[in-house]
């Protein structure tokens, strides 16, 4: 059984922050289930999640801080940094930098994560981005 602390950080530094995404298999529970403020995701929309945010920022770097685990929970915060030099939720890339930061809870089974919350300053995001409130 892994670590906790360890999966987490893999998550982030090898599929969030590297695009390897078929690690995902060895971190992510089959059931795996996710709430973001864009919505409910499985696996699948884990990976194009990433897919997505890394299509958008290809520098995109996520730094996981404050970690703390417990049992089979985990929580964390996380700084992301990057630039949006391609499209990113329908937006053209506009040039500009970002840096931001999300909370998160996970919940672990066999080593793997099972359920995820994560919650991101989006409006921050989108503002720094140059998006007018109410446009995404």
């Amino acid at each position: 059984m892994a670590d906790n602390k360890t999966v987490v950080r893999r998550l982030f530094g090898e599929v969030v922050n590297q695009g390897a995404l078929p690690v995902t298999g060895e971190l992510l529970d089959p059931e795996f289930e996710a709430t973001m403020p864009t919505g409910s995701m499985n696996v699948d929309g884990f990976k194009e999640f990433v897919t997505g945010w890394r299509a958008g920022f290809s520098d995109l770097h996520c730094d996981v801080r404050e970690l703390i685990a417990e049992g089979d929970t985990a929580a964390w915060s996380v700084w992301c940094t990057g630039t949006n030099d391609g499209d990113f939720m329908g937006i053209p890339a506009t040039g500009r930098t970002i840096a931001f930061n999300s909370v998160n809870i996970a919940h672990f089974r066999d080593g793997r994560v099972y359920r995820h919350t994560g919650m991101l300053d989006m409006l921050g995001m989108m503002q720094q981005l140059g998006v007018p409130a109410g446009v995404s």
